[in-house]
């Protein structure tokens, strides 16, 4: 990534990332609860997957922040 790319669009925080997951949560369950219960399942493992590798990128940092120590 150029650095022209990195100052136009700041890295996600892990904040943000949760901000959007829970939007993505209260998404799925309206999609439930108008009877649209495939799309929500998909929606619901897409979101499980991705609250996944969020914990592993903190993990990792958590790591890293112990060995800098």
């Amino acid at each position: 990534m150029s650095k022209k790319q990195t100052a136009e669009n700041p890295a996600a925080t892990a904040a943000d990332i949760e901000q959007s997951i829970q939007a993505l949560n209260r998404m799925a369950e309206r999609l439930w609860g108008d009877g649209r219960e495939a799309e929500a399942k998909a929606l619901i493992d897409a979101l499980d997957a991705l609250n996944r590798a969020l914990d592993r990128i903190r993990i990792g940092e958590i790591g890293r922040a112990a060995t800098l120590h």
